[in-house]
Formats: C-alpha cells, structure tokens, sequence
C-alpha cells in the first residue's frame, strides 16, 4: 500500500451534495474503494474493488479483528443503500454498488460499484471536491466526514452557508431533527468538535435566524499548519 498521506478520494459536487446515509464502516468502505479509482479516467472493465480486513484495520486504526466483522457486516447492508442526486433538475435515486462478495475464509470483500455512480468518481476534469482519506481516517462519526467533504468544497473561500433544510436533507435527517436543538447538540457541536480535535482544519459554525427560526448554517473554517511528521 502507497502510504495514507498519498491516497486521495475525489468525488463529484454532485455526489457530495447528494442525500444519502452510510453507517461509518460502509462510509469508510466506500472512501477506500474510491481511492483506488483514478478520476481521470474511466472505470476498469472488471470494475471491482478489493480491502482485506489488514488494509481496513491499517487504514482506519482500527483492531483486525474486529475489521473483519465489520467487513462482514458491511457486506450485508451496504448493497441496500441509496443516493439521492440531483443531476440536470431531475431527481436521480440509485444504489452504490451493484454486488458484493465477502470471501470468509480470506478475511476479503470484493464490491463492484453501480453504473449509475460511475460519472461521479470518473473522468473528472471540473466541479469535484479532492482530499486525502488520511485527513478523515480518524474520524468516528459519519456526520463528521460528510461536513469536512462539505467544507472541502469551498476551501479556497474557507466558508461554507447552506441552509439549514438542505443540510438536513443531504444528511438524511428530514425526520427527527424538526427542533433545531436536537440538530446542534447531536450532529453539529459533535461533527466541529471532532474535526477540529481530529482532522487538519479547524473550524467554527452559528446559526443565520430569519425572524426567531434558524434558516441557514454558517461554518468558516481554514486549515491547520500541521507537523512536519503528519503532512
């Protein structure tokens, strides 16, 4: 394996934006399968991907042991989930990945992504958002890693506004989160926090109110000079 530090992930805006939710280890899946696609050029014919559960455990800091569970896991849930996007005005809906094989007694997984998703990780040359899987390896909390992917879009102006029914929308969140409250104190305060403790951008957020209701999210940001060992 090239080391962290070299392994990009590079998506789509509009696979960014996209409304859809993850369990973390599938997120993590996902982000290391999409790191060994090159985005300037188009899928292999076989279009599949491989991760022992060595390389999960390695990449993400995480006990082997367990990385094999959750490899196993996500080989079960993960071929059920959908993305949302938004593509010319028209509403898209479609799976991640197409199949799926957990090779047990190899501690494997092989995935193939779905065709759909393919215009949104190759053949890249504008509008998409590229980062180091190291700068979210560490991160635990989904809504962490899709905020820092939210942020990264803007990171030549170090401020992202977006409001607040959007955010909600992308994050899933539509249900449950009607109180503003329960937003900042389950999936905002946590998701800065974690950033700025774990990741290389710090960050700070507050609320736009129209009237007595928040309507917008505010978030600046820039990122941190880190040591020369972590670069």
């Amino acid at each position: 394996m090239p080391e962290k530090k070299e392994i990009l992930i590079t998506k789509h805006n509009a696979l960014v934006e996209a409304s859809y939710k993850l369990t973390l280890n599938e997120q993590r899946l996902i982000l290391f399968c999409i790191s060994k696609i090159d985005p300037r050029k188009p899928l292999a014919k076989d279009n599949s991907f491989t991760i022992s559960a060595s390389e999960f455990s390695e990449t993400f800091g995480i006990d082997e042991k367990n990385a094999y569970k959750e490899l196993e896991k996500a080989s079960k849930t993960l071929s059920e989930r959908w993305i949302k996007t938004y593509k010319h005005g028209e509403k898209e809906k479609f799976r991640w990945i197409f199949g799926m094989i957990y090779h047990k007694n190899e501690g494997k997984l092989t995935l193939g992504f779905s065709p759909w998703i393919e215009p949104y990780l190759t053949k890249l040359y504008k509008q998409f958002t590229s980062y180091k899987l190291a700068q979210v390896s560490k991160l635990k909390s989904i809504y962490s890693i899709r905020l820092f992917e939210f942020i990264n879009q803007f990171k030549k102006t170090g401020k992202l506004s977006i409001d607040i029914e959007k955010f909600k929308e992308r994050l899933e969140l539509k249900s449950g989160y009607s109180r503003f409250y329960n937003l900042k104190k389950r999936v905002i305060e946590p998701a800065v926090k974690e950033l700025s403790e774990k990741s290389n951008i710090s960050i700070d957020w507050k609320p736009i109110k129209s009237g007595r209701n928040t309507k917008q999210l505010e978030f600046t940001f820039y990122e941190k000079k880190l040591r020369k060992e972590e670069n």
